[in-house]
């Protein structure tokens, strides 16, 4: 009886002075470290657009070049991160047919509302893929021609953006960016006839900074 005794009291004793040691093997990560990145970005770029045939109005639009705004927040997962992004621009616009003039002369607004993933940053240079989709709008033209109820109509737009670039990390919390996005945009397809398309396709090359309020990279 007095060997078990023993045999138990031992084992306590081992129990006691384990626990502490494998306390210290449990890394507990401070509290600011343990939440998720929350990041915010912005960027300015020069975006180039393809025209489009505007059925609903049956006349042809030729857009421009202009300087696109797009600011991105976003919260950090273990693959990358996820968002919601506004970009906006000023489009030179001129249109043939309908109730475009011989000078026609514009532009219009083109703001695009969508949800983003981008792929993990890094410390130092790394590279950065990241995918949007979501809608744009035609709105607001300012210009020569004379516009009908219809014509001045915004026009919405299904939108694709796939994006690739390169960042470099700025001490503990900022990051450079240089990204290109190829976009496809899917407008109206009213109106249209056979052989004419709803897609326009838009090139942004844009360069921001992104800065993170919590959380590690």
């Amino acid at each position: 009886m007095l060997l078990p005794r023993i045999l138990r009291r031992v084992a306590v004793v081992a129990a006691v002075v384990a626990t502490p040691a494998a306390a210290q093997l449990i890394k507990v990560p401070p509290p600011r470290e343990a939440t998720r990145p929350v990041t915010l970005s912005a960027t300015l770029g020069i975006l180039q657009s393809q025209g489009r045939v505007d059925g609903q109005s049956g006349a042809i639009w030729y857009l421009g070049e202009a300087v696109q705004r797009r600011v991105t927040l976003d919260v950090g997962l273990r693959s990358g991160a996820i968002g919601v992004s506004l970009a906006d621009a000023r489009l030179p616009l001129s249109r043939s047919g309908g109730s475009a003039t011989a000078t026609s002369d514009g532009d219009i607004a083109q703001r695009s509302y969508l949800v983003t993933f981008r792929s993990r940053e890094t410390e130092g240079a790394h590279q950065i893929v990241e995918l949007a989709g979501g809608l744009s709008q035609w709105a607001d033209y300012r210009g020569t021609d004379p516009l009908t109820t219809e014509e001045a109509k915004a026009r919405t737009a299904l939108t694709l953006v796939v994006g690739y670039g390169f960042g470099f990390t700025l001490g503990k919390r900022a990051a450079l960016t240089l990204v290109q996005d190829y976009t496809t945009l899917w407008g109206p397809g009213e109106g249209l006839r056979a052989g004419e398309t709803r897609a326009v396709r838009q090139y942004v090359t844009r360069v921001g900074v992104r800065y993170r309020f919590t959380g590690t990279r």
